[in-house]
């Protein structure tokens, strides 16, 4: 037989886990120390994060949760005022008001005095206003409330799990190319945010690299807009203290090895990896339509192999990359990019800018139709190269239909069916011109 008592409780958190996900949320997990009394128990779970999804909330607990409450309404003035509606106040200003509150809005109430009537007060500037006691039940912070039956009286622990908007982790890189643009080092920082509404101290961080996929309709529009996206990296040969970074269902976990505070509205940078004489290769590049075109510019982008000969080899988490060349004096910024989740073993390219010295000029040399739906037509691509040193441009010409490539004078290599490059060597200081011919089938 239980005794349906109602026993109010709330505890501290012993030990905490966050597991932070690229867009916009993190998993809580708390074990929490409760003193449950035989019967109802009413348990407060305050020190919970203002954007927690209540509907999230998993309870491993030796007792029975009969009902939760998310209780967000928070003590202030207004919400004070609220709880005393058919309730005695005292307003105190020029003149002092006592009575009934009859009506309350966020500056104005509506007062029904001992003597009789109504006193309507439309502006409370000017005005304090005392209360006879605390309401009881004054929530503070946001806390969760649980409605608790319980078979046994003593000690417990509550292992608690729910998921929060509002935190988010990026990567940030640095690389560093040398003089002859051949190598790069390559400096990695994870940067988490906490705009979750709460704050958590001595927390084992996980970060998870992946898009996952989430179900719709869970939050509003208002509160997916009100954050911003969200991303980190890892470094593993060498084995490095700060962060193990392993493979996790279809997705990457990056564990912090150290406990961390996470306080509200913080953003925390932590060293991730440092990587050196990484090999790369400088390309410029140029993609065309095939078009009478002139003075356009063709990218400067490197290239690296995400290998461990070439002293990576690990899952890269999307990220900025900000690229340094020092000039003989200082270090300068040359250019950004995005990369995104890079696996080990695959190509990374870093767009840089657009090269300064080499210009392009494109030109439709003829076109002639030579039967229903058959068309050949003739090109030029003429590359002026004003630098002190020869440069090969890679001249990629996107196509259409069926084609085929009568004339050329230079090789090219198919990089899929509507894609071909041409690889143009140019003498320092001098020009070149590509010149090829399509026959096009429609």
């Amino acid at each position: 037989m239980f005794l349906f008592q109602l026993s109010l409780i709330s505890q501290d958190i012993s030990k905490t886990s966050l597991t932070i996900y690229n867009d916009d949320l993190g998993v809580v997990n708390e074990i929490r120390p409760l003193n449950l009394k035989f019967g109802i128990n009413e348990v407060f779970i305050d020190n919970v994060p203002s954007h927690i999804i209540p509907s999230s909330v998993r309870i491993n607990l030796n007792a029975s949760v009969i009902e939760q409450n998310y209780r967000y309404d928070l003590a202030n003035s207004y919400s004070l005022m609220q709880h005393f509606i058919d309730k005695k106040i005292t307003l105190v200003g020029e003149k002092t008001f006592i009575g009934t509150l009859i009506s309350a809005t966020s500056n104005s109430v509506v007062i029904k005095p001992e003597n009789g009537g109504l006193v309507i007060i439309p502006n409370l500037d000017g005005y304090n206003i005392s209360l006879d006691y605390m309401p009881e039940n004054l929530i503070t912070k946001p806390t969760l409330v649980w409605k608790v039956k319980s078979s046994i009286e003593g000690e417990s622990e509550a292992k608690i799990t729910y998921q929060t908007s509002g935190m988010s982790w990026k990567a940030e890189y640095v690389a560093t190319l040398n003089e002859d643009d051949s190598r790069l080092d390559l400096n990695a920082w994870v940067n988490i945010t906490n705009n979750s509404g709460g704050s958590f101290k001595n927390a084992k961080v996980k970060l998870i690299a992946g898009d996952i996929s989430r179900a719709e309709g869970y939050m509003t529009p208002e509160e997916n807009a009100r954050y911003r996206e969200i991303v980190l990296s890892s470094y593993s040969p060498p084995p490095i203290e700060s962060v193990i970074e392993k493979s996790f269902f279809e997705y990457h976990m990056y564990e912090l090895a150290n406990k961390s505070d996470l306080l509200q509205n913080e953003d925390k940078q932590i060293g991730l990896f440092n990587a050196s004489e990484i090999k790369v290769q400088k390309k410029f590049i140029y993609n065309t339509n095939g078009s009478n075109l002139e003075n356009r510019k063709p990218s400067v982008s490197v290239e690296f192999k995400n290998a461990k000969d070439n002293n990576l080899g690990i899952p890269l988490p999307k990220g900025i990359v900000r690229i340094y060349k020092n000039d003989g004096e200082a270090v300068e910024l040359i250019g950004e990019d995005n990369i995104d989740h890079t696996p080990k073993n695959e190509e990374v390219e870093l767009k840089i800018g657009d090269a300064f010295d080499i210009t392009i000029d494109e030109k439709v040399v003829s076109s002639k139709k030579i039967a229903d739906k058959v068309t050949e037509i003739e090109y030029e691509v003429t590359i002026h190269n004003s630098k002190e040193d020869p440069v090969t441009v890679e001249v990629n010409r996107n196509l259409w239909g069926n084609w085929t490539v009568l004339e050329k004078n230079v090789d090219y290599e198919k990089g899929n069916a509507n894609k071909i490059t041409f690889k143009v060597d140019v003498p320092k200081e001098k020009k070149k011109t590509l010149t090829y011919k399509v026959r096009f089938v429609y």
